[in-house]
């Protein structure tokens, strides 16, 4: 099935928020390799498709949110969102849905087709402490992870040590 896929807009947000993880932008097992060049990969072809997020932090673990609709062919609309949580870039929506499941597909191939737009940012992942600075460059992914100490003002000012 075909879709179409836009913003949502914000009164559809306020009756429609997040769900629950469907799949991953870039499937795990597939991209195990090079999932790190896919981080910043993703974020920089959903910019390309659908402009800046709703929201983008330095939490890496929180990094953006796209509040999205997928609009099949018989008309049917159906609420995604994409993210970047702790496992990574994602589709969120109604898991349990068939229709979900299938326009999170769609979604996913949507978005993996588009060349992405330059970019750079920092993010801090808690785990390490790390201090992530990734984006794209002329078309080309770049990630890079330093460990920092948990003094960091940066760190403290993020997660309010």
């Amino acid at each position: 099935m075909n879709y179409t896929f836009r913003v949502q807009t914000e009164d559809e947000i306020q009756n429609y928020r997040g769900g629950s993880k469907i799949c991953d932008i870039y499937d795990f097992f597939q991209y195990a390799r090079e999932l790190q060049s896919k981080i910043p990969l993703a974020l920089g072809q959903l910019k390309t498709r659908f402009g800046e997020p709703r929201f983008i932090s330095k939490n890496y673990e929180e990094m953006y949110e796209y509040n999205l609709c997928a609009e099949s062919e018989t008309g049917e609309i159906t609420y995604l969102c994409a993210y970047c949580g702790p496992t990574g870039p994602a589709i969120g929506g109604s898991p349990s849905d068939p229709n979900s499941q299938k326009a999170a597909q769609a979604l996913v191939n949507y978005i993996i087709e588009a060349a992405p737009i330059d970019y750079e940012m920092e993010a801090y992942y808690l785990d390490g402490p790390s201090k992530l600075t990734l984006g794209v460059k002329n078309g080309q992914p770049h990630y890079s992870e330093e460990e920092i100490d948990f003094d960091d003002p940066e760190l403290k000012k993020l997660f309010n040590f």
